[in-house]
């Protein structure tokens, strides 16, 4: 696998995820705080980037933003 490759495709998905926050109403720069969020998340949880992980992403930030949390500064 050319993990070069597999890195942009992380970088698009992680745009695409920010872009549907933004597109949903959210300010960009909570929308990136957010993903930066996942991003810790998924390394607490053991979760390394590829296949579905921005679509995982995708729904704990939905879960986190119905639970009216904040994301971290």
């Amino acid at each position: 696998m050319d993990h070069s490759d597999d890195g942009m495709t992380q970088r698009q998905r992680r745009a695409a995820i920010r872009e549907a926050l933004t597109g949903s109403g959210m300010d960009p720069i909570v929308a990136e705080r957010w993903c930066g969020a996942w991003e810790t998340e998924a390394r607490l949880r053991g979760i390394e980037p590829g296949g579905d992980y921005w679509e995982a992403g995708k729904r704990w930030i939905d879960g986190q933003c119905a639970a009216r949390k904040q994301p971290p500064n």
